[in-house]
């Protein structure tokens, strides 16, 4: 009787699927987590030789110069281009998580806060109707509505 529990079709298949699937998603997020990296600065305007310009012409590239001096050049997309067009932000000042894209020559943003008065907040943009949050400015993705900016100060 007791053999008769060991002998149902799968089982010993189903528990090594759980089993590998525990150890992807460890595995997994430890590397994602690797990947991301917190750096405050200012937000910088890159030419096509990637040296810094001015921000009022159109820029080649934006980058975050770290505090350190270190430029961190952010891939092209929606998330960068609202740091530079964005006016209610009324800051060139961000902490932003990154992730490198290709062995830290270029960064995707993962998280952006903003930096005014020597305090960080997070901002988002919200549509009352859909309930819906984006970080990207523009009509809601559902409803087509108009979003609202908010910002708060972001928790420790």
């Amino acid at each position: 009787m007791s053999g008769a529990a060991n002998k149902r079709p799968g089982t010993a298949a189903r528990r090594a699927a759980v089993v590998a699937l525990a150890l992807l998603a460890h595995s997994w997020a430890a590397t994602s987590g690797d990947k991301n990296l917190v750096v405050s600065g200012r937000l910088a305007c890159l030419g096509t030789n990637l040296k810094e310009t001015s921000c009022r012409d159109a820029p080649a590239r934006l980058a975050l110069k770290a505090d350190t001096g270190q430029l961190h050049i952010l891939a092209a997309g929606d998330a960068a281009s609202t740091l530079l067009q964005e006016k209610r932000l009324q800051t060139r000042q961000f902490r932003l998580t990154l992730r490198s894209l290709d062995s830290g020559k270029t960064f995707q943003i993962v998280k952006t806060q903003l930096i005014r008065g020597g305090k960080v907040y997070d901002f988002h943009y919200f549509c009352e109707i859909c309930n819906i949050t984006t970080y990207t400015p523009g009509p809601c993705m559902c409803c087509r509505a108009p979003t609202e900016y908010r910002e708060a100060p972001a928790e420790t």
